[in-house]
């Protein structure tokens, strides 16, 4: 295994048959689909004291027959690359996604079922950390954001770049007080119709201090500017920013509280006041998180989490719950988001698990109420050793302004992959 250092490499195949009806969930319902997939995979993971490197790619070949006929494409595209290297005095992390598929694949927004074309996002980061073993140290961070659409006609779908950087001066006052003053930037380019440019400039103070062997307090303070440039009219904005965290070791697992006040260029100041309780029994591990939140074009409103996983003789059983609000700005209107999804597995012997999966998502704005509920039971099967097997069926209902939409689907693959060091 790659945790016994050196360097571990795997090449996977895997070949699937995908069979749904109207999966653009479309009202009224479209026809069927069959598509046959081949995947390709390679990985790499080296690892040594000092540091660790993984590497992955992934790509397909997709023949795909509906009621518009049939085509042949490459699809499915993704790459992910990682470093990481410690020493005594400083930590460095590298990474890199990339990830091309269908637009209406990535399953972030309930808005963007049934979106035509193809999106590509990519994602690049650097940090890195100085003079971990002195009084002072130095952080510094780059990363950069890409989202790509091609051949899409939806005006809400447009290519977005945005880069980011931060800078800060580590303080470490003594064992149990550390402070930080630096300052965070960002720069974002939106393709829309107004071809919007966003420039935003927050500098920071913080400290961290131990109040205790069990309490921790958190603490920062800054101020935020941000100007808008959007059909080549400019919009500046101007507020504080501030977070005060206050973390308790409990007997099992942990408890906190957390204060915050952010500064937008669409919403103005967002207040925000939460508590939450994370621990690890023999069997359950549980997160849960409650607090309200207020905007200045919100209003106040309830937010929240839970997730919930235990550990079973044969398999494993878990629930997530999940609120969040959020202002679109292009809609000027509130957007409230629930999430209720409950996961089952059972193994029923050394080669064969069951698999079922029960989601809940709503989206309600004033403009649209989205409901959709997806089912999906499988399997998996391992052949032999070297070979697995698996499939399942899935049913999707979904209701909003256009009406009432369903999508029944099934897949069956087999896949193996390949493992050997150099």
């Amino acid at each position: 295994m790659a945790q016994e250092g050196g360097v571990l490499l795997t090449f996977g195949i895997e070949n699937r048959i995908e069979i749904s009806r109207n999966a653009d969930l479309a009202v009224p319902a479209e026809g069927t689909e069959i598509a046959n997939v081949t995947l390709l995979s390679f990985g790499l993971v080296s690892e040594t004291a000092l540091d660790r490197l993984t590497f992955g790619v992934t790509g397909g070949l997709i023949a795909r027959t509906n009621d518009d006929g049939s085509e042949v494409d490459f699809g499915r595209g993704a790459l992910n690359f990682a470093y990481h290297r410690e020493v005594p005095a400083a930590v460095l992390d590298l990474a890199a996604d990339f990830r091309s598929d269908d637009a209406d694949a990535f399953g972030d927004d309930l808005g963007d079922i049934g979106a035509q074309g193809t999106r590509s996002d990519l994602s690049l980061s650097a940090r890195m950390e100085t003079g971990r073993t002195s009084g002072v140290g130095l952080a510094f961070g780059l990363a950069y954001d890409q989202t790509d659409y091609q051949d899409t006609t939806d005006p809400d779908l447009f290519d977005i770049e945005e880069w980011r950087g931060d800078i800060a001066a580590i303080l470490r006052f003594s064992e149990i007080a550390t402070g930080r003053v630096g300052v965070r930037y960002r720069h974002r380019e939106e393709d829309d119709l107004g071809t919007t440019t966003t420039d935003e400039t927050t500098v920071f103070t913080g400290l961290d201090y131990a109040l205790s062997e069990r309490a921790d307090l958190s603490v920062e303070l800054g101020y935020t500017r941000t100007e808008t440039e959007e059909s080549d009219i400019i919009t500046r904005e101007r507020g504080p920013e501030a977070s005060v965290r206050l973390s308790y070791d409990m007997p099992v697992g942990t408890a906190y509280a957390l204060v915050s006040l952010a500064t937008d260029a669409d919403e103005g100041q967002r207040e925000t006041f939460e508590i939450g309780r994370a621990l690890e029994t023999g069997r359950d591990t549980l997160s849960a998180r409650l607090g309200v939140t207020h905007g200045d074009e919100t209003g106040t409103d309830l937010i929240g989490g839970l997730a919930w996983t235990r550990a079973l003789p044969d398999g494993s059983f878990g629930i997530t719950l999940e609120r969040r609000v959020s202002y679109d700005a292009d809609a000027d209107e509130r957007v409230a988001d629930s999430i209720f999804s409950l996961s089952w597995a059972k193994n029923l012997n050394e080669t064969t698990t069951l698999l079922f999966d029960a989601t809940y998502e709503l989206s309600d704005a004033p403009s649209e109420r989205i409901e959709q509920v997806a089912l999906d039971a499988g399997f998996t099967h391992a052949l032999t050793a070297d070979w697995d097997l698996s499939g399942g069926v899935g049913y999707t209902v979904r209701n909003d302004a256009d009406g009432q939409a369903e999508s029944p689907r099934l897949f069956v693959a087999i896949s193996r992959d390949f493992q050997f060091r150099p």
